[in-house]
């Protein structure tokens, strides 16, 4: 059982009994007095649970205790929950004047027989419970007082501080490995090199450092990187190679395709691979594998971490002499003594200053011996130290709870483990939640918190808290203990996934017990009792599966995680979920395929203690079951993708819990249903599509008004139009009140393609474009703004006003002609320009506006500005529309000294970085470019008329890979041997010509 489960559920049984709809339910039903008896007794056994979850460690009594009161804890739990749901579901059909039978179910005549038989089951629950609560007497638990939520700690940029953490003491390591990797003396076309160490010695994190080190990129023509894990399955591992070469997500192949498509990529080519995290000793597998691999050009190296010794011999035994051989391994070692205390004060000191204090300093050391050197477990006893008062509390917990672990050298487990047993009990279930995933699973952030939101796991201490803002608290805290590692981030800084290290895997695993299940061609067994279940993408049996999870009737997860090659057609989805009454989180996204249809999820409305629901990319789906919207518990409904998708349920409205709506890329879907605009709980809304004007085409279709009380919105939201056809489109697009939706963080809108102007009426169209998009004015917080196939000839006033703007795309643009000052947004980092045909300029106001704001130095030229995309501007002649520009462009051979009279006054791209200019063919001068002493990435292709790089190629000092593809005149003066220019670039690092 994992640890502080059954706390939170007890305080989750608590929360219901004193919430305002158990006491309107204690009124209309009658059974007042028991509810407040099972009050009582919960709440007499929930303080007793956290002592009794330490103590069960070493108490097969305690433990036994604990497993009979989980039985009726989650039978109390799922009771309370069928109260509220019928309560709420009597609340929205006596609001509908057609559900007479519900008003007749409900009426006072039935109501005495219904009670009788509610009360009944509470009071046999609260006398089991009572029962067990008697028993632990004679166990002598003590009530602990309940931890504080997170939240209350001062962390100040800690979070990035783990994202930017410096790795230590892997210097010389990192260079013997390079220099084995690089050496000359090696015959063989291919060598593999096994690094070798025990878990947690940080073998990735070395293999990373390597991977992206200055001379590996610059020896090798390929690299490519592949997590393998337990599992050593050929051809899993081949494709995602290929993967990992093409920088693209294959669809499902044979695996003759994927070895020859892989020959190709990697024939002749000396490429650098790592295969992280190997245990196969297969001799035969590591065989078929390395006839693969074996035709890559001289020199290609292979870079294998692995825990195990066995596997390195193994790799060696399968040499083949002169074509592919192996290196002798690597022994990665613990960190020494100096290194371990410079990453102990990193996680355990404030500001990571050392006190002055001595004894601290050596109690700190002493703590440090048990960690053996491990950087895993270094981190981990260092944050959870962090929250200790050294003074008070370090002593305690050196002679009282580290004193008494065992392990030895090559088991740092036991000291993990330490660290989660001081988790608060609201972290402990969360993270032994993880165990699901499979090891080096890329887990979205947003999609675990809303799995531990339908758990029940979060809790709010202020009601005026949102539920995901406490559930980002929870994951940060634990990547802050580093529970979790490898956090990614998206382009607005915000951290979007994870993974877990796999020894916090393993961890994740033993505290979970048997109550969550990871099934795989390992494991399709299954407890009865289990109530969390995931399904790997490495199985083949489903039959079996299905026969597993009918036993499961207990389950409150299932998460799919496999690919559509799986045989979904042989899981009995109606007898396997309609038995499983109880689901919490129900994941079935990519499950059915092309044999979706109505019948496949006619079971869906009888699982009204549903909170998740994810179908998203089932491609053939057309319509939803009606009953869906039976699910009044519903918080998150994911259809992403659903492309065949036409519309969603009528009474959607009578979701009144749900909180997420995800129908991005239902591309079939052209309306939203009336009454969406009732779901003022919702949080998240990735898309809305609309018909304007009137008359509508659907009867049934909410226009942009419904989304004007939705002013929680937060995250993405993308609005897919119609062009409307009356003056009253932008008074509806106003209506919308996007102004007020202040947690919005990204806008896209998007006309549809389809629609074609006829050129009479094409100036009328294009008013009632920049009308109605006048009327969609986000609130100024928005991050990213993307528009797509809009008509009008000028960008909407509002545009400057965003100041907070970090990325905005303009695409399919045919009448805009030219863009407004953006360079004086002080945020924007990203700007994409994408088939914009009438634009022969980017600013119309350079010789005015920018150029004197930028010789004034109050305001600088796009201050943030890092990225920059021109791609088919069929009419772009340069950046601005003045004489200077043009007399740039006329003097674009000139000598130096004529440049620096015509350029002095340019403005500079302080921060630019990468600049992608494609399919421009008018282009005829980049000259803008000339002081651009950030840009790293510069990338031309198929610019017919540029006739010449900037002259200051020489300013541009931070340049280290320039691409030139399709340009004719740019090939012909840049050409490595006949070139006249060639000089005035062969300084870059990486030239692709």
């Amino acid at each position: 059982m994992a640890e502080g489960v059954l706390f939170t559920v007890a305080e989750g049984i608590i929360g219901k009994l004193g919430s305002l709809a158990f006491k309107e339910i204690k009124l209309l039903w009658g059974f007042k007095d028991e509810l407040e008896k099972l009050t009582n007794t919960v709440s007499t056994i929930q303080a007793v649970l956290l002592d009794a979850d330490e103590q069960q460690l070493g108490s097969h009594a305690v433990r036994d205790w604990l497993k009979k009161l989980e039985d009726v804890m989650y039978e109390a739990d799922n009771l309370l929950d069928d109260f509220s749901t019928e309560s709420l579901r009597k609340e929205m059909m006596t609001r509908d004047k057609m559900a007479k039978e519900v008003r007749i179910f409900f009426s006072k005549s039935n109501q005495p027989l219904y009670a009788l038989k509610v009360s009944h089951k509470i009071k046999a629950i609260r006398e089991r419970l009572e029962a067990i609560n008697y028993d632990r007497r004679s166990f002598n638990l003590e009530v602990r007082p309940v931890e504080t939520r997170v939240g209350n700690r001062e962390r100040d940029n800690t979070h990035s501080f783990v994202l930017a953490e410096v790795v230590i003491g892997r210097q010389d390591d990192k260079k013997a490995i390079i220099d084995r990797l690089l050496d000359s003396n090696i015959e063989d076309n291919v060598s593999i090199l096994p690094a070798v160490a025990i878990g947690g010695l940080g073998k990735t994190t070395l293999a990373q450092l390597i991977f992206n080190d200055e001379q590996i990129q610059k020896k090798f023509q390929l690299k490519m990187w592949v997590c393998v894990s337990d599992i050593f399955d050929v051809k899993n591992i081949v494709a995602k190679i290929l993967e990992s070469a093409t920088k693209e997500k294959l669809e499902i192949v044979e695996m003759d395709t994927l070895v020859n498509n892989l020959r190709k990529e990697i024939e002749g080519k000396k490429y650098f691979l790592v295969l992280d995290d190997v245990w196969n000793e297969d001799n035969e597998k590591w065989c078929s594998l390395k006839k693969v691999l074996m035709v890559g050009g001289r020199g290609s190296r292979i870079l294998v971490t692995t825990r195990k010794e066995s596997v390195a011999m193994t790799i060696r035994h399968e040499s083949v002499e002169g074509i592919i051989g192996t290196v002798q391994s690597y022994f990665l070692k613990g960190l020494d003594k100096e290194a371990s205390w410079s990453l102990f004060k990193q996680m355990a000191f404030e500001k990571r200053q050392e006190p002055k204090n001595s004894s601290i300093v050596a109690i700190g050391m002493e703590i440090l011996k048990k960690c053996s050197g491990v950087p895993l477990a270094i981190r981990t006893i260092g944050r959870l130290l962090s929250f200790k008062n050294p003074e008070t509390e370090w002593s305690s917990f050196k002679n009282n709870e580290l004193s008494k672990i065992y392990q030895n050298e090559n088991d740092i487990l036991p000291t993990l483990k330490l660290s989660y047993d001081h988790l608060p009990s609201h972290l402990k279930h969360c993270f032994a939640y993880c165990s699901l995933f499979p090891k080096d699973y890329k887990i979205n952030k947003s999609t675990l918190i809303q799995f531990w939101m339908a758990q029940g796991f979060i809790k709010l201490s202020d009601q005026n808290r949102c539920l995901e803002d406490v559930g980002h608290e929870y994951f940060m805290d634990l990547l802050w203990r580093s529970f979790f590692q490898e956090a990614e981030m998206n382009g607005f800084g915000d951290i979007i996934r994870c993974k877990i290290h796999d020894l916090m895997h393993d961890l994740a695993i033993s505290v979970a017990g048997s109550l969550i299940t990871t099934l795989d061609d390992k494991e399709i067994n299954i407890d009865e009792k289990t109530r969390q279940v995931a399904v790997a993408y490495h199985i083949s049996s489903s039959s079996e599966v299905t026969t597993s999870l009918c036993k499961a009737t207990r389950m409150r997860t299932f998460l799919y995680l496999g690919q559509q090659d799986f045989e979904a057609n042989n899981i009995d989805c109606d007898a396997t979920f309609s038995s499983s009454k109880f689901l919490r989180v129900l994941d079935l996204h990519q499950l059915f395929g092309s044999r979706v249809t109505l019948q496949n999820l006619s079971f869906i409305g009888m699982l009204k203690h549903l909170r998740y629901l994810d179908l998203s990319y089932e491609k053939e789906m057309k319509k939803l079951p009606d009953s869906i919207t039976r699910l009044q518990n519903l918080q998150t409904l994911k259809l992403s993708g659903c492309e065949s998708l036409k519309e969603l349920p009528r009474d959607i409205k009578k979701l009144v819990n749900l909180r997420r709506l995800e129908i991005d890329g239902c591309d079939s879907l052209s309306y939203m249903p009336v009454g969406l605009g009732q779901l003022t709980n919702l949080q998240t809304l990735t898309a809305f599509y609309v018909h304007s004007g009137s008359p509508s085409r659907h009867s049934d279709s909410g226009g942009l008004q419904e989304l004007g009380g939705l002013n929680k919105l937060r995250g993405r939201l993308s609005i897919v139009k119609t062009r409307g056809h009356g003056k009253g489109v932008a008074l509806e697009c106003k209506a919308a009140n996007l102004k007020e939706k202040q947690h919005l963080r990204t806008l896209s809108i998007k006309w549809w393609k389809e629609v074609v102007l006829d050129d009479a009426n094409n100036s009328d169209e294009a008013s009632l474009d920049e009308a109605s998009l006048e009327g969609l004015e986000p609130h100024p917080n928005l991050k990213g703004l993307s528009l797509e196939y809009y008509e009008g000839s000028r960008l909407p006033s509002w545009l400057l006003l965003l100041t907070n703007l970090v990325s905005f795309r303009l695409q399919f643009s045919p009448k805009c002609q030219y863009l407004p000052t953006l360079s004086q947004l002080p945020s924007l980092k990203n700007l994409t320009l994408f088939g914009l045909k009438a634009m022969e300029y980017i600013s119309e106001d350079g010789d005015s506006n920018e150029f004197s704001s930028s010789s004034t130095v109050q305001t600088p030229f796009f201050p943030s500005l890092e990225f920059i995309r021109l791609y088919q501007c069929t009419n772009l002649k340069g950046w601005w529309r003045s004489k200077m520009d043009s007399s740039v462009e006329l003097n674009s051979d000139s000598d130096n000294s004529v440049e620096i009279t015509e350029h002095h006054l340019l403005p500079s791209f302080p921060r630019l970085s990468e600049l992608r200019i494609e399919y421009c063919p008018m282009l005829t001068s980049i000259e803008w470019i000339h002081n651009c002493k950030s840009l790293q990435v510069l990338e031309i292709i198929n610019c017919l008329n540029l006739a010449s790089l900037p002259e200051g190629m020489h300013r541009l000092t931070s340049l280290q890979k320039l691409t030139i593809k399709d340009c004719p005149i740019l090939l012909q003066r840049y050409n490595r041997d006949t070139g006249k220019d060639w000089a005035k670039i062969a300084h870059i690092p990486e030239l692709h010509l």
